[in-house]
């Protein structure tokens, strides 16, 4: 069975126009797609049975039966106060037809390369947070301090996460970590785009050989010699314009070669700064070392304390 030329409209016309001016609009349509000059054989058009009929707009609604369109014939139009207008046809688009489109989306994928219109429409940049980084919008929430025995130490990192639920744009970001005499640092010169609750990496080198392949998003201190992180405790800190966004020392931990230390994902964010709260990592993300740079720290958990004892007595007093 063939196709009909003919393509089913409902057309509308605001319900302050009187009943005599809509059907002007249709008897117009009714003579449009009859004319043999423009698509051969006409069709009758009429209103719709019901004149008060409401369409998905409100307003008084015609079904009306017209030609596919190709650009061959024009479409009236109803004007405010009633009269009939003609828009003019405009040509049919082909292969040849230059079509305009819109200014593409600005943006990067946070390690400099470009992002196309249609990613970037459908990424989580378009919800970007309004300001840059504040107080409590980045945590240090995992620790790589010893990844080889002895000194030379080329692949300890941090891992620092975003806890907005919005992109945080991390250009003018400032790291530093004092190392003895001297102060390590990192600087974010550029745009770099972290998602929400997303997270980056700041290594002691972006070698893969010598970070043991360090997955995702990944910075790297200035002028680094290795041992960035002292084995006996240390201070990160990270500034935005001068105010503090994140800050954390750590004391001397023992913990194994090649093991990190996590926050766990499912601990309350206030007792970040207890370190009984933190964990060995369990999960391995390259053989012999374990830790989840780059992802969630969910292999580990926060610990389940008995309670104080004066709690201890008020349940045993409310069980009785």
């Amino acid at each position: 069975m063939l196709a009909s030329p003919f393509t089913r409209h409902r057309l509308s016309t605001p319900r302050s126009h009187s009943r005599a001016s809509r059907f002007a609009l249709v008897t117009a349509l009714s003579a449009l797609t009859s004319m043999s000059g423009c698509i051969g054989t006409g069709r009758t058009t009429t209103p719709d049975p019901s004149a008060d009929a409401i369409d998905d707009d409100g307003d008084a609604g015609f079904v009306v039966d017209l030609p596919a369109f190709d650009g061959s014939w024009m479409l009236p139009a109803m004007a405010p106060d009633g009269s009939i207008a003609v828009v003019p046809p405009q040509p049919s688009p082909d292969a040849t037809t230059p079509i305009a489109l819109p200014p593409a989306v600005s943006a990067t994928d946070g390690s400099g390369g470009a992002i196309d219109a249609t990613e970037a429409s459908d990424s989580s940049l378009r919800d970007t947070c309004p300001a840059p980084p504040g107080p409590g919008d980045l945590a240090i929430d995992e620790i790589m301090i010893t990844s080889v025995a002895g000194s030379g130490d080329d692949g300890e990192w941090v891992e620092i996460q975003n806890t907005r639920s919005c992109s945080l744009n991390l250009q003018g970001l400032h790291g530093e970590c004092p190392d003895g005499a001297n102060v390590r640092t990192f600087d974010v010169g550029s745009d770099l785009w972290l998602p929400p609750f997303g997270t980056f990496i700041v290594a002691d080198s972006s070698d893969p050989a010598v970070n043991h392949d360090l997955p995702g998003e990944l910075l790297v201190w200035a002028a680094h010699t290795g041992d960035v992180l002292r084995k006996d405790g240390a201070t990160i800190t990270l500034t935005m314009n001068a105010a503090i966004v994140d800050s954390v020392t750590y004391p001397t931990l023992k913990i194994g070669v090649g093991q990190s230390l996590a926050f766990p994902s499912d601990c309350d964010a206030d007792a970040r700064s207890d370190w009984t709260e933190w964990q060995p990592s369990v999960a391995s993300w390259f053989p012999a070392f374990f830790g989840t740079p780059n992802a969630p720290n969910d292999d580990v958990h926060c610990p389940v304390r008995p309670p104080a004892p004066q709690e201890a007595g008020a349940a045993q007093q409310d069980a009785q």
